[in-house]
């Protein structure tokens, strides 16, 4: 029985002893052929979407195509009273396309009585008016020609107005669309579209 148990024994360490030992590795055997490619997986669910940002907000829309001049001085007579007077301003900026469309706006500027008043023509002032038309051809540039005229026939000096300014917005201006320019003050037109006094 104990040459049987050893018997035994030496047969599993023998077996274990084979199994354990390992060559040398072997040189590498050719490469085999690409198998058949598997089935696409399905797709996954959508992510979330990420947050938004907060909008900025719109810019203020711009006075770029807005025609404005300095003040210009009048060209009034002032050594003979007249039943009316008048002088022209040239407006090489504006276009026939611009003119047939556009708001003109004409201020007048009295600072020779120690004070500054801003008037938009046609403006009245006792017996003086003043007032201003576009002229045009195809021979020279537009010309804006300002009349000042008695109410009653009389000769005077034309002095009420010593300066002069335009201020053509072309139409399509974005700032023109909501408002009636005609019916705003000279600071709230200049205020309105950025526009130095």
């Amino acid at each position: 029985m104990k040459t049987m148990k050893l018997f035994t024994m030496l047969f599993l360490a023998m077996g274990i002893a084979f199994t354990s030992c390992e060559g040398p590795e072997g040189p590498e055997g050719p490469e085999g052929p690409e198998g058949e490619m598997g089935l696409t997986g399905e797709t996954g669910a959508q992510g979330e979407a990420g947050a938004a940002g907060e909008q900025g907000e719109p810019g203020e829309d711009g006075n770029a195509n807005v025609i404005a001049s300095d003040w210009i001085d009048a060209g009034f007579d002032t050594s003979t009273a007249l039943f009316s007077d008048e002088f022209s301003i040239s407006v090489p900026e504006l276009t026939r396309e611009i003119a047939d469309s556009a708001i003109i706006l004409v201020y007048g500027r009295d600072d020779l009585s120690n004070r500054f008043e801003v008037h938009q023509l046609p403006y009245v002032k006792s017996n003086e008016k003043y007032d201003y038309h576009l002229e045009g051809s195809l021979v020279h540039e537009y010309e804006l020609l300002i009349t000042g005229t008695t109410m009653n026939g009389d000769t005077q000096f034309y002095t009420s107005v010593d300066k002069v300014r335009y201020v053509i917005v072309p139409s399509g201006t974005a700032k023109s669309a909501s408002v009636n320019l005609n019916k705003m003050s000279y600071e709230e037109v200049m205020d309105h579209f950025g526009l130095d006094y």
